[in-house]
């Protein structure tokens, strides 16, 4: 038995907690913000290749602009002729569909010849020195150059191209490009975002204060401090860190730069961690207040070992008396399970009983009907018989008189009443024979031929008409021979009483295939009430005067019909009389029991 913790092992499982909580939480800062400045990183690389591509798209159009315009012989007339008028609206409508800020034609010296004016209206100011761009020029390059921008004032890109005369070159031609534009689109940014030329100078930000200024992101290898925040200068991992231009304080950037080659350009996004660090610290108390949560639970447990290893000694003496009464108790209920397998196999035995009994219910219904019918076989036996006995003597004189082959035609009348007679026997026999449940393909067209052939003595007696109506070919359904015939004798013989004593009685069977095998048995007697419509297949249920029937008949067909997938209903004609439609799915390929 576990004894009682101690105050010197309480403070050492409190230790331990705190111990694990702090290990807990550093691991949880550490991975935390690995996690958070990769998919910032993730984020802001998508948008720092959105705006440079932006930037490289702008000045790429003027890039090809500045050619274009020197290849034109007018241009260069107006550089030879220095026809300034001509010159000032040829710049300014190059100018206004290019959005330029400045278009000049040079002479070869480097002089304005022609300059479009400011769109402000205000007067045209002089060009500034691009001598470096105009040099190239010259030489027969695209010539470049960036005029830096102040606090106040966006930078420009210079590009220049030489004009050819026909003596030479004799000018050029060049485009003067604000960067206003794209810096006013990278105000839209959250982020600041800076473009350095090759010199390490700031030609374009988003920042005003950040123009002119020299900037190269310091790439030390000092690390950074995850739990107690990230050191500006160093990397995280694959994360380089560092703070704004022109200042030495302030929070630390998540630097990522994107090279332009064509302008020699590259171009930073400067992320804020404090979005990151901020998530960081979210995660951070959330890994603290679950690890108080799971010290609680820890200790919760320790406290209920306690408290069971007191309640043990005092549940023993309880324990050892419990045991006693499961023995006895185990006693009990063994007497009791040997009670209830008796119950069981007397249960088993009924229900066997019961099946035997149904069985027998549905053998009864069979013979019943044949009761029913017995009056009008024995008259379709006797007529036979008669016709029998009367050719036989016929028969017998011919021969005595020497006239065999006329014998001959009664000995064929016999022998016809024979078959039909034996016919009819084979049909009883069937009928009367004990159906099995094994399921079959059977042809619905003979089982109704079989129906026919018992019924009809009983039709032919009340003088009741029995039509047929049915397709040429044979109709073949899965199911069991002699319980479809019972279904179709028993819904016959409750049409041939329902119209008993009419004056114009009729009975019809209509035989139809549409989705489904369709037999319809219809009659003109009184119909079914509509207070005993929801009954009339319960069993044992009848509207037959007492001693006239056993009211199983409709409740067996019911039940055969559906053991073969079917259905069977029955409705009140709107013209009088009732109607039964069984529905069976057409034959498969099936032989299989029936549940």
């Amino acid at each position: 038995m576990r004894r009682r913790r101690g105050p010197r092992q309480r403070i050492a499982i409190v230790a331990g907690l705190c111990l694990v909580a702090f290990l807990v939480v550093w691991l949880t800062g550490v991975a935390s913000l690995r996690v958070f400045l990769g998919d910032l990183k993730l984020r802001k690389e998508a948008a720092l290749a959105v705006q440079a591509g932006a930037l490289e798209s702008l000045l790429d159009k003027y890039r090809l602009m500045t050619p274009l315009l020197a290849r034109r012989p007018d241009i260069a007339r107006i550089i030879e002729t220095g026809s300034r008028a001509e010159g000032d609206r040829i710049a300014a409508i190059a100018a206004a569909m290019s959005s330029a800020r400045e278009v000049w034609f040079l002479d070869a010296d480097g002089q304005p010849v022609a300059v479009s004016p400011p769109p402000d209206g205000l007067p045209t100011p002089a060009p500034p020195d691009i001598r470096h761009a105009f040099s190239a020029a010259m030489s027969g390059q695209l010539g470049r150059e960036v005029l830096g921008g102040q606090d106040r004032n966006a930078g420009s890109y210079i590009f220049a191209s030489g004009v050819r005369g026909e003596t030479g070159l004799v000018g050029a031609v060049a485009v003067r490009v604000s960067l206003e534009d794209i810096e006013r689109a990278w105000a839209l940014s959250l982020d600041a975002l800076i473009a350095v030329d090759a010199e390490g100078r700031i030609v374009a930000s988003n920042v005003a204060g950040w123009r002119g200024l020299s900037y190269q992101p310091r790439d030390d290898r000092r690390g950074a401090s995850f739990l107690f925040g990230l050191e500006p200068g160093g990397l995280a991992g694959e994360y380089l860190l560092v703070r704004g231009p022109g200042t030495g304080i302030g929070r630390p950037y998540v630097a990522l730069g994107e090279d332009l080659p064509i302008l020699g350009w590259r171009v930073y996004l400067l992320a804020d961690t404090a979005e990151a660090e901020t998530q960081t610290a979210n995660a951070m108390l959330i890994a603290f207040l679950v690890s108080i949560i799971a010290g609680g639970v820890v200790w919760s447990v320790f406290e209920r070992q306690d408290a069971m290893a007191r309640r043990l000694r005092s549940n023993r003496a309880a324990a050892l008396w419990l045991e006693r009464r499961v023995q006895s108790r185990t006693r009990q209920l063994t007497r009791a399970n040997g009670l209830l397998a008796d119950e069981v196999q007397e249960r088993q035995q009924a229900e066997e009983d019961l099946r035997r009994t149904q069985a027998g219910l549905v053998q009864a219904a069979k013979l019943a009907t044949l009761g029913q019918m017995s009056a009008a076989l024995s008259h379709e036996f006797n007529q036979p018989l008669a016709v029998i006995s009367t050719h036989a003597e016929n028969a017998g004189m011919l021969i005595a008189r020497g006239q065999a082959d006329r014998a001959q035609d009664n000995l064929a009348r016999i022998t016809a009443m024979v078959h039909r007679m034996a016919e009819i026997a084979r049909t009883l026999k069937g009928f009367t024979r004990r159906a099995g449940t094994e399921v079959q393909i059977v042809s619905l067209t003979q089982v109704v031929e079989e129906a026919l052939l018992l019924v009809m003595p009983q039709a032919k007696r009340n003088g009741v008409p029995l039509r047929v109506t049915r397709p040429d070919h044979d109709v073949r359904v899965a199911g069991g021979r002699i319980r479809l015939e019972q279904v179709v004798v028993n819904l016959l013989s409750n049409a041939l009483d329902a119209v008993e004593g009419r004056p114009d009685p009729e009975v019809e069977i209509r035989l139809r295939i549409d989705d489904a095998v369709v037999l319809d048995v219809l009659d003109n007697g009184p119909g079914i009430p509509e207070a005993v419509m929801d009954q009339i297949f319960d069993p044992f249920f009848t509207t037959k005067p007492v001693g006239e029937g056993l009211g199983l008949g409709l409740s067996i067909a019911y039940k055969i019909v559906h053991d073969f997938s079917g259905s069977l209903v029955a409705s009140n004609r709107a013209e009088g009389g009732a109607c039964f439609r069984m529905r069976l799915p057409l034959a498969e390929p099936v032989n299989r029991a029936a549940e």
